[in-house]
């Protein structure tokens, strides 16, 4: 080969990668495009959800808003909805500037609130079998959307969608029980100084009256640890799941590596 065809033939193999890595960038910026796209959509649905879910149990089926504000499943739908419209709103900014704004102070925000909804799911499922004679009602709108549909979807958004911020240590998912710390802080304050009398509450290791010391620490310690495990799964699945959206951009790569293996 004469030194002019090795010449062209160095430039056709560059302008071939050249093309590969511009499609490579094109695919790359249609995923993340699609992947802000259902982000909107899914935020957008778990805060319709959360809004009609609060209005009818409050002027559908009447309940009083602050006996319901005792339940860690409506205060939890609350915080969840509230935490997925200003995702929505963040979600529409980085697709309409294609940037990231997502850092570990709003990561972990929306980690409370997936290990919240976390404990609800996995609470009531516990709860329907014949163990508990008190089973959930999730037979009502309210009940289903608060117990499964939200739970559920909250957590496919957070593993699928959220934006991974890489490894943490290990106190860092501490900030995934966020919420559940402030909602016991603030229901054993109003019971255990009687501002809210024992009757009205809604769990029995809030009962101080009927419930000893050790049970309610017991209660708490167990709970404040399922969270935090809770918050090391999650964390774990969103570094692992959330790359699936950009898996196989580089085809021809993937391709060659299965030929090898063969």
């Amino acid at each position: 080969m004469n030194p002019v065809s090795e010449d062209i033939a160095k430039n056709t193999v560059k302008e071939k990668k050249t093309v590969n890595l511009d499609e490579m960038q094109l695919r790359f910026r249609r995923r993340y495009i699609l992947k802000k796209t259902i982000n909107m959509l899914m935020g957008f649905f778990i805060t319709l959800c959360g809004i009609t879910a609060v209005l009818y149990s409050v002027f559908i089926n009447g309940s009083n808003l602050f006996d319901r504000l005792r339940y860690m499943t409506f205060d939890g739908t609350i915080y969840t909805t509230v935490i997925s419209a200003i995702f929505t709103v963040v979600c529409i900014v980085e697709a309409v500037y294609e940037v990231e704004t997502t850092n570990r102070f709003v990561y972990f925000i929306r980690l409370s609130s997936a290990v919240t909804e976390f404990i609800i799911f996995v609470v009531v499922m516990v709860g329907l079998t014949p163990l508990f004679p008190d089973q959930p009602d999730i037979a009502t709108y309210t009940g289903f959307i608060m117990h499964i549909v939200i739970p559920v979807a909250t957590l496919l958004c957070f593993v699928f969608n959220d934006a991974p911020i890489g490894r943490v240590k290990w106190y860092e998912p501490l900030n995934g029980t966020v919420y559940i710390i402030l909602y016991a802080a603030i229901m054993v304050f109003l019971f255990a100084t009687g501002i809210l009398p024992s009757e009205k509450a809604p769990y029995s290791f809030l009962d101080f009256k009927h419930s000893s010391v050790w049970f309610v620490l017991a209660c708490g310690v167990g709970i404040f640890t399922v969270g935090y495990l809770i918050s090391v799964l999650l964390i774990r699945l969103n570094n692992r799941l959330s790359w699936l959206w950009f898996y196989g951009l580089n085809k021809r790569k993937l391709f060659r590596r299965f030929r090898r293996r063969r």
